[in-house]
């Protein structure tokens, strides 16, 4: 199947609900030389005047500094793997299928395809269930 499957450290923070909040947070990483491939904003569920900022990659001690300068930190409630491709029809369903078969439950899912590629970031609500998902994730490579 020619799949790339990968563990991604995702980073957090809140932010508030206006415009430029994000842009600001992440202008800070840009000028840091973050080259971000996720990026994914959500309302905080609780408080409406705020969103929930995750997105990855953070690497290295400038990218971390600025990450952190900004209110990010490393996400202790997801995990995320990363799985990149050439698309196809029914190729989400087989991921999909395949975790549902093996009793893994997704925290969350986004899928994109570009130019005959796909990336597809899923989210686990801890490591242990990313590495069974990354396991049973393997068997389709």
């Amino acid at each position: 199947m020619g799949l790339e499957i990968r563990k991604v450290q995702a980073w957090s923070g809140e932010l508030p609900d206006r415009p430029g909040a994000a842009a600001a947070t992440l202008e800070r990483l840009a000028r840091a030389g973050a080259d971000l491939a996720f990026v994914f904003t959500r309302p905080h569920p609780t408080r409406p005047e705020t969103s929930t900022l995750i997105l990855a990659p953070i690497v290295g001690g400038e990218q971390t500094r600025a990450a952190c300068a900004a209110g990010l930190a490393p996400a202790a409630n997801v995990a995320l793997l990363r799985v990149v491709g050439q698309d196809r029809g029914g190729l989400g369903y087989e991921l999909m299928a395949s975790l549902a078969v093996a009793g893994i439950n997704l925290r969350g899912l986004a899928v994109s395809t570009v130019d005959g590629r796909f990336a597809a970031y899923l989210a686990f609500d801890n490591p242990d269930v990313a590495a069974m998902a990354l396991q049973v994730l393997a068997t389709l490579v």
